[in-house]
């Protein structure tokens, strides 16, 4: 039974995997991400001992680099206000 399943297993393998590599009509037509076309900034909210831990990426198109920057917010401030302050100087800084 068990040599059925893996002669099945490694023929579908093989299909996938050839038919990745053939040329589809999909392949023409440039494929557009779920993302407005220009540089925009991510940024994530970690919530760390005493405040929160802010992740900001951002990308730049001209040199296809990608920034990423770390910054603290403590829990004595408003977490709006900082992360305000936060989008405003990494589009400064870029």
């Amino acid at each position: 039974m068990m040599k059925w399943f893996d002669k099945w297993f490694l023929k579908k393998c093989r299909q996938a995997w050839d038919s990745t590599k053939e040329p589809t009509k999909m392949e023409s037509v440039p494929m557009r991400t779920n993302s407005i076309d220009t540089s925009g900034m991510n940024f994530t909210v970690y919530r760390a001992n005493g405040g929160h831990v802010i992740e900001t990426r951002t990308h730049d198109r001209r040199t296809d680099r990608y920034s990423h920057g770390l910054h603290i917010i403590t829990d004595e401030k408003n977490l709006g206000e900082e992360i305000a302050k936060i989008i405003t100087f990494e589009n400064i800084r870029s």
